[in-house]
């Protein structure tokens, strides 16, 4: 079954192919000269054609993304009792719930989310020998309002080595990722799936996709030396 992405690259292959076989048939056109009488309705019929092309690839790339928005949509409601947990030390005979109700308890006094209310806990990623960097652990709750709780508590860790993040589909981590490479990890941080923006003027702008981020990197571009660092925005609990 093909996915969106599948989609996505068809129907770009196909807007480039038709595109270069426009132009050389264009090209063609154009280099009949005008000596024959026929050369003036081959244009016309040309351009009318080429319009039409060009308004149904247009109203492609739309629904596309209209799709590609429903998609992520429902990814992000699944995702929405989810928490990534990072920097906690890895070894083989470790129980991932065990390190996480630890945390909870000890460090973010969260005393009511007890063994049952974590549904899901475990590594991401294969596990790899040798001195690698730990994996995030996943932890998805039984209620949502378990996730804000850690998500409101998670302040207190500021300054030790774990750190909380959203589990955000690949979608909005790609575009969580490059806002914070232009705007500062500082300036962008997310809340319940949306990835919120704090431009240079001070306002405030929540995005969920790339098609709402460019219009903010054309508007506040990126001034020459300027860096993406400073800070942990999983960690700073705006």
């Amino acid at each position: 079954m093909s996915t969106l992405d599948d989609i996505q690259s068809a129907q770009k292959n196909l807007e480039e192919y038709f595109i270069k076989k426009m132009d050389e048939l264009e090209a063609q056109v154009q280099s009949a000269g005008p000596a024959k009488d026929s050369v003036a309705k081959i244009r016309e019929e040309f351009r009318s054609f080429r319009e039409l092309m060009f308004g149904l690839l247009g109203l492609l790339r739309k629904q596309i993304s209209e799709c590609s928005r429903t998609v992520d949509g429902l990814e992000t409601r699944t995702r929405r009792k989810a928490l990534i947990f990072t920097g906690f030390a890895e070894s083989d005979k470790e129980d991932c719930k065990t390190l996480v109700l630890d945390l909870l308890h000890n460090k973010l006094a969260l005393h009511d989310i007890t063994a049952p209310a974590i549904k899901v806990c475990h590594r991401l990623g294969a596990a790899n020998s040798g001195p690698t960097r730990s994996r995030p652990i996943l932890v998805r709750f039984s209620i949502v309002d378990h996730k804000f709780a850690v998500w409101k508590a998670k302040s207190k860790l500021k300054g030790s080595t774990i750190t909380v993040k959203e589990f955000l589909s690949r979608v909005r981590q790609t575009v969580f990722g490059k806002a914070r490479l232009h705007f500062g990890m500082p300036a962008c941080w997310t809340q319940d799936g949306v990835i919120i923006i704090r431009t240079p003027d001070g306002t405030r702008h929540k995005v969920t996709s790339l098609e709402e981020l460019n219009p903010l990197l054309i508007k506040y571009p990126k001034k020459a030396g300027e860096s993406s660092t400073g800070g942990n925005s999983a960690v700073r609990g705006k």
